[in-house]
């Protein structure tokens, strides 16, 4: 687990799976960050703890919603992907991670703003993690520039884990940046040919998979049905579209992935393909699988939340 979740209130009922969600979230955050084997602390509070806090330590003496306290000490400019050394100098071995500091959240002003922004405490949760966790990787908003790359950071973390605004989609853009992102973790040591997929579901969540690999070859896996395989595990059964990267050239879907596909869609679902620093073209699972033979044929009610 790459958070500790720590409750300095009594945990409210609905809420004891937060520290999975707040988990995958940290998780994200690294990902987009590019740093492995960390974590953090996460404190939840509420009004006159937080105020506590913040008259403590900065001075003002009034609540607020996150306060972040960082280990790392980053040079000006830089960030956690930049400062390897620092970041494992902070290993925690209660955690077996390096231990990058404390973020302490209230509970009621995140209740708050989620009414006020018209969006779940869920998002506001989530999103409130992934402020502090960049703020612990060194990141800060005192200007414009640093605000919109904090935002887009957070943004592309809570993206990754399927945490959008409320009604809002990720972009054909977004997904193929995920995807690129899923391609560096290929395991391809016999054909060189990195590729990351990521498939969007009908709930608004995103799932990655990369192609992997095997001696014997044909017991390889493609990156669509790595990411495909992953979105099943977490019970989606219907996805909205799929991107994918790759490293040297376009890799539309083969066969069986095609098929893969078609279990789990139907013919207008998006299929966004490029190779990553490039443009990418987008067909539909219809036009790479016309004729195509689905559950619908077997007549079988297939059950697709």
């Amino acid at each position: 687990m790459s958070i500790e979740l720590q409750w300095d209130i009594p945990v409210p009922e609905g809420m004891g799976a937060l520290e999975g969600l707040l988990g995958r979230v940290a998780e994200a955050c690294f990902r987009a960050e590019g740093v492995e084997n960390a974590g953090f602390c996460i404190r939840i509070v509420d009004d006159e703890q937080i105020r506590a806090l913040n008259l403590d330590h900065r001075g003002i003496d009034s609540p607020t919603d996150v306060l972040s306290f960082p280990t790392v000490a980053y040079p000006h400019g830089k960030t956690a992907r930049d400062c390897p050394k620092r970041v494992g100098r902070e290993y925690d071995p209660s955690m077996g991670c390096a231990n990058l500091g404390d973020c302490v959240i209230n509970l009621a002003r995140a209740r708050a703003q989620a009414a006020e922004y018209g969006h779940s405490l869920t998002r506001e949760l989530s999103y409130l993690t992934a402020h502090s966790a960049f703020h612990l990787m060194g990141y800060d908003h005192m200007n414009e520039e640093e605000r919109g790359m904090m935002r887009n950071m957070e943004e592309r973390a809570l993206n990754a884990v399927g945490i959008t605004r409320e009604g809002e989609v990720p972009s054909h853009e977004q997904l193929f940046e995920l995807a690129c992102e899923a391609m560096h973790n290929s395991y391809s040591p016999y054909s060189h040919f990195k590729v990351g997929a990521c498939i969007l579901t009908t709930d608004g969540r995103t799932f990655q998979g990369c192609n992997f690999e095997n001696a014997s070859y044909g017991a390889s896996i493609c990156a669509e049905r790595c990411a495909a395989a992953c979105a099943i595990a977490a019970g989606a059964r219907q996805f909205a579209a799929i991107a994918i990267a790759s490293s040297d050239a376009p890799a539309w879907p083969c066969g069986i992935c095609r098929q893969v596909l078609r279990e789990f869609s139907d013919l207008s679902l998006p299929v966004i393909v490029g190779q990553c620093g490039k443009d990418f073209s987008v067909m539909t699972l219809g036009e790479l699988l016309p004729n195509s033979f689905g559950p619908e044929n077997l007549k079988v009610k297939v059950e697709k939340p």
